[in-house]
């Protein structure tokens, strides 16, 4: 009779463990769909992606706007201050466009980010 019961409190356990462990798993999965770009954001990023030198862009919040360039947009090997100068043009055409604060990072390797600029309203 015991070991019934312990059979049964081992699987009710399990079963507990497992739900739970989905739960987590589609809570990550959400977590990326949270936040979708607005229209305006849309229509900037794919201005930003048909410009020469531009890798890929992506949007990390609502804010924060990661743009990856190749030598041809900051040099070879990168040079700061044309990243800058580019970090700073597209972020005040983007405050223009998108009428928000926002941050423009510029990197070749994700790990390395070259120019960062923020504008503010």
């Amino acid at each position: 009779m015991n070991e019934i019961k312990m059979k049964r409190n081992l699987t009710v356990l399990i079963a507990v463990q497992f739900i739970f462990c989905l739960h987590i798993l589609a809570d990550k999965a959400g977590a990326a769909d949270e936040y979708s770009l607005t229209p305006a954001q849309k229509h900037f990023t794919s201005i930003l992606r048909g410009l020469p030198g531009i890798l890929s862009v992506s949007w990390e919040s609502p804010v924060s706007l990661w743009i990856r360039t190749s030598s041809r947009a900051v040099g070879s090997p990168p040079n700061t201050e044309k990243a800058q100068n580019l970090a700073k043009t597209l972020a005040e055409r983007g405050k223009t466009a998108l009428r928000q604060p926002l941050c423009v990072h510029i990197y070749q390797k994700k790990s390395k980010e070259l120019a960062k600029s923020c504008v503010f309203f």
